[in-house]
């Protein structure tokens, strides 16, 4: 019987950040999942393995343009790799600084977000947001006053953090009424709230989106002109791939594609049997989540039904969003966010947020796009995403006539060259007109969850629950405190919050002295600076014995060969 330290049930993306965290501490990790692909729930999937997965996740698949899977579409199984947990990656927060940490960025690629457009309903347009201050500045449309009243809150985002006064001053105001304060127009305070704050609505909390937007800002120039990444080969399943490798390589031993036939504490340790392996493996310490320790387990025990629903639909179309006919450049970017705000979808209580992805960022063949739309609510009844696919495919370029296949969409004549949210309404296409030569979408899978509870069930003191969320703390990746974080994270929080979770719990598996001094060291390290970085500054001499400080425990202590870089 092989003893390990700690098993770890599933290999979601918290699980496989935490894994490769234990891992390279010394620990010795057991990682087990029954699905025989990695990412768990976060996994990017072929599109005979997400079919498979919507059967047992009861999700609705459809395939609205054939009414079948057709063997054309079958053949290109392979060319999909379509998220399950759809994410953006900011430039700038814990989860970057994980992937460099553990050389798990060496295993992964991206692509620049290129585009951000909130969609008006009145105009039935998508108006680009401007991505830097320098776009803004160019924009002949915006008057003096209001880009000074816009600069003001970007100053404003941009110099906050979540140690200062200036969050808790806004804690008990809402977005809305902070922004009113700004005296910013209506057109100009939805491109803020959604395309900017990327709010699910105009209640949420001023502090919490000014802390996600302060964040944003500062990713911006970082990896180019854009806030946030889009990860190659379906994104969240791809990096928890990345971390799993890393722990591997650091000694942890992974199963797959096993189910668990028992799983039982004897007062000591863990005891894992799976189905097909006569091996019992061993561990000290357990750590999944509820839903999987009560799989594992048989757990009856009962919890409260869930007060919020998650709702994502995928869409995979033989088109792109139509931009030029929007009034912006004519060009077709790869990857895009487009926000349908509160109100331009019937039934969608919340912003309705969707990501495009093309063929650049190797998730679907040549030619198609695939959009991940999400949303929440307070129950799993009926999906406002329905009415969203409705809305989107209006959006896109129409298909070729079967008379003049050739023959490029029609631009409107008095819409401007050069098109953002900060310009000047143009002429509005009826929305009728548009769903009649709507493109028909190749596949749609519309998908309900339930957002779980944060409270642990009733196991033993060595399960772990990895699912509880992190409060607004000091993390030892960081340079500084995140601040505090809406109620349900958007796609742009999730893969950040995933390496908190990890985070926390790495650390109730130590002491808190070791979790002290691993942030004592980290500030320390911050403030040190490599010998080299002083050729050629003259008066400035280092001390060039002084060593980076290092402490016995960290989370991704940096390599020695690292150190200094």
């Amino acid at each position: 019987m092989d003893a390990h330290d700690v098993l770890i049930l599933g290999t979601g993306v918290p699980e496989a950040v935490l894994s490769a965290a234990l891992s390279r501490a010394g620990k010795r990790v057991i990682h087990v999942d029954a699905h025989d692909y990695y990412g768990s729930d976060w996994a990017s999937l072929t599109l005979k393995e997400l079919l498979a997965w919507a059967q047992s996740h009861g999700a609705h698949v459809a395939f609205p343009r054939h009414g079948e899977l057709t063997d054309a579409l079958a053949r290109l199984d392979r060319h999909y790799s379509l998220s399950v947990r759809p994410a953006l990656l900011p430039a700038h927060g814990p989860m970057i600084e994980a992937l460099v940490r553990s050389n798990v960025a060496a295993y992964a690629t991206f692509r620049l977000l290129d585009r951000t457009g909130v969609y008006d309903r009145a105009t039935h347009r998508v108006e680009r947001v401007p991505s830097s201050k320098s776009e803004i500045f160019r924009h002949k449309n915006i008057s003096l006053a209001d880009k000074r009243r816009l600069m003001r809150f970007l100053q404003l985002a941009i110099s906050t953090d979540a140690n200062e006064s200036t969050l808790s001053s806004h804690q008990t105001e809402s977005l809305a009424t902070m922004l009113a304060s700004l005296q910013l127009d209506a057109r100009l305070t939805k491109a803020v709230q959604y395309g900017v704050c990327l709010a699910w609505d105009e209640n949420e909390r001023a502090d919490t989106a000014l802390a996600r937007t302060h964040q944003a800002l500062a990713g911006l120039g970082r990896y180019g002109d854009a806030a946030y990444l889009v990860g190659q080969y379906g994104g969240a399943g791809e990096l928890a791939q990345g971390f799993c490798r890393a722990s591997a390589v650091n000694g942890a031993t992974f199963v797959l594609g096993h189910e668990i036939k028992s799983l039982e504490h004897n007062g000591e340790q863990w005891l894992l049997r799976l189905d097909g392996i006569d091996e019992v493996f061993s561990a000290t310490q357990l750590v999944c989540a509820p839903e999987a320790y009560a799989a594992a387990t048989s757990d009856t025990t009962s919890s409260p039904p869930p007060s919020l629903y998650s709702h994502m639909a995928i869409v995979v179309v033989d088109a792109p969003i139509d931009w030029e006919r929007m009034g912006d450049v004519p060009s077709t970017p790869e990857t895009a966010l487009l926000v349908l705000p509160p109100g331009s979808v019937e039934g969608a209580e919340h912003a309705v947020m969707v990501l495009m992805q093309g063929e650049g960022t190797f998730s679907c063949p040549k030619g198609q796009y695939v959009y991940y739309l999400l949303t929440y609510a307070q129950d799993d009844k009926a999906s406002p995403l329905h009415h969203a696919i409705e809305v989107l495919m209006t959006l896109l370029h129409s298909p070729p006539s079967d008379t003049d296949e050739q023959t490029a969409p029609e631009t409107p004549s008095d819409v401007p060259s050069e098109s953002s949210v900060l310009a000047s309404a143009p002429k509005s296409v009826p929305a009728s007109e548009a769903l009649s030569s709507s493109p028909t979408p190749l596949l749609t899978l519309m998908y309900t969850c339930p957002i779980p509870d944060r409270d642990p069930t009733g196991a033993p003191q060595t399960f772990v629950d990895i699912t509880k969320a992190p409060g607004p703390t000091q993390t030892s990746l960081f340079s500084e405190p995140r601040g505090p974080f809406q109620a349900v994270p958007n796609l742009t929080e999730t893969l950040d919050l995933a390496v908190e979770q990890a985070e926390e719990t790495f650390w109730k598996l130590y002491t808190p002295e070791n979790r002290e001094a691993a942030l004592s060291v980290a500030a320390a390290r911050r403030q040190f600076h490599d010998p080299a970085e002083y050729q050629g500054r003259g008066g400035a001499e280092p001390d060039i014995t002084k060593a980076p400080p290092r402490t016995d425990v960290e989370f991704f202590a940096p390599r020695e060969d690292d150190e200094g870089s």
